[in-house]
């Protein structure tokens, strides 16, 4: 918890295309606090709010995480040789 403070401080530094999948039914993270104000702290970040989805979307919906990634992967890689 006490990392979380220190590390929070900084996403205004991040610069390169980032984004948060999150599942809007996750019970261990609260949306409310670590989902929907994260647009405003990273600049530019894909943030994608999934009805339906928990904690490990990964398992639920692979397909959609595999697609959520690929998405940014190409924002990053956009323009580079």
């Amino acid at each position: 918890e006490e990392d979380l403070g220190r590390i929070e401080q900084r996403y205004g530094e991040i610069v390169m295309p980032a984004g948060i999948l999150f599942g809007a039914d996750d019970r261990v993270i609260g949306i409310a606090a670590h989902g929907e104000p994260m647009p405003d702290k990273i600049g530019g970040l894909d943030f994608e709010r999934v009805q339906g989805l928990g904690h490990m979307p990964q398992f639920a919906a692979p397909e959609r995480v595999v697609a959520f990634i690929e998405r940014i992967a190409a924002r990053a890689f956009a323009g580079v040789a």
